[in-house]
């Protein structure tokens, strides 16, 4: 059997989900409160991107050596290829040269050489094969540059790199990277809990076919290794205040609130059936919080999750921003690796920095002239 053949047969089941995501209605609850339904669930769900080529992002520290595990976790259920990835930043003293400026580069790139190799060791054998990629630049504008050029569909890197910083707090090269990249994201923080393979995966839905776009590419996930969905949809719970006070109307919301709840309840039972027949056990989870992103953290944690999966966006997608409010949040906050399908074309453009060429097959140091 041909290449060609072995990727549809691969996707099949992908493209066979968003037909019928477009075919079905998805879950409204405001429909179920009055006659007219909104339009936006009509919003038609992109198609899927297979991960064919998953690409990490290296510092030189152990947290983002605690990524590779998860690459090649990816790349051995999606039979992807491998770039491992390292961005030398441009030497202090480029534009004065002199012989230790290019002593010095050439020890630093030495060095960076032996890091390369020590990583795609460390990675193990991918079927597809892994390569390695250094290059000289700003880190978060070559990573977003280098993911374009070379047709990556995921990018991994960990949520703080070299420069340490406090729990759950994004670093400068992830922010970055996060603004102005526009693909797939599998964001890994440092000495994470969670188990690998996971054992258990959080897929928050919005009942949207936009929504349900990451749930084929978990399903795999959890198919693989007989891990455990756990769908999850928060009803933002209504709280009193200056435009909420007359108790009349806090009483409706609360009424509407308890309506959306129970259709909440009937659209994840009637999505379990779909799943099951791949997946062994799927669990859903519905609960009323007055701040619903929050709400999708705690329940992670409370669940011992050991991956959270989402799309970029759900039923109120605005493309011109590369995460929705809901992805955002929990890049900036979730303490467990987040997988996040991006379902929009590139929300920004790429970079416009100075590019450097890349420092490998070839590299030519400083001048010493």
């Amino acid at each position: 059997m041909g290449r060609g053949q072995r990727h549809d047969v691969r996707l099949w089941p992908v493209r066979h989900w968003i037909a019928c995501c477009s075919r079905s209605p998805p879950m409204n609850t405001l429909a179920a409160a009055t006659p007219a339904s909104t339009p936006s669930h009509r919003t038609p769900v992109p198609h899927q991107p297979e991960i064919d080529h998953v690409m990490v992002c290296l510092d030189r520290s152990a947290a983002a050596d605690g990524s590779l595990p998860w690459a090649r976790f990816i790349a051995e259920i999606f039979d992807s290829k491998v770039t491992l990835l390292h961005v030398m930043p441009t030497p202090p003293g480029r534009h004065e040269p002199g012989r230790a400026n290019a002593l010095d580069w050439q020890l630093a790139l030495r060095e960076a050489d032996q890091y390369l190799h020590s990583a795609r060791e460390s990675l193990g054998v991918v079927r597809r094969g892994a390569v390695s990629r250094l290059v000289q630049g700003i880190p978060p504008e070559q990573i977003v540059a280098m993911a374009h050029e070379t047709g990556v569909d995921l990018t991994i890197l960990t949520s703080r790199g070299e420069s340490g910083r406090s729990a759950f707090e994004l670093g400068s090269v992830a922010q970055r990277v996060l603004a102005l990249g526009g693909g797939s994201i599998l964001l890994v923080p440092p000495e994470s809990p969670a188990r690998l393979p996971p054992r258990r995966i959080l897929v928050p839905l919005d009942g949207s076919p936009r929504s349900e776009a990451v749930l084929p590419i978990v399903t795999e996930l959890a198919r693989h290794h007989t891990a455990e969905l756990v769908l999850v949809h928060v009803v933002t719970e209504p709280t009193s205040g200056a435009l909420l006070s007359n108790l009349d109307d806090v009483q409706l919301a609360s009424s509407l609130a308890a309506r959306m709840e129970a259709n909440a309840k009937e659209y994840l039972d009637r999505l379990r059936p779909r799943l099951e027949p791949q997946v062994s056990v799927v669990k859903t989870i519905v609960v009323r919080r007055a701040d619903d992103r929050q709400a999708i953290v705690d329940l992670s944690v409370e669940h011992a999750v050991d991956m959270v999966a989402c799309t970029a966006h759900g039923n109120t997608c605005n493309p011109e921003r590369t995460f929705g409010s809901v992805a955002s949040y929990l890049l900036a906050h979730a303490p467990l690796p987040l997988f996040i399908l991006q379902d929009t074309p590139r929300a920004h453009p790429l970079p416009t920095a100075d590019r450097d060429a890349p420092l490998n097959p070839s590299v030519r140091p400083p001048s010493a002239d």
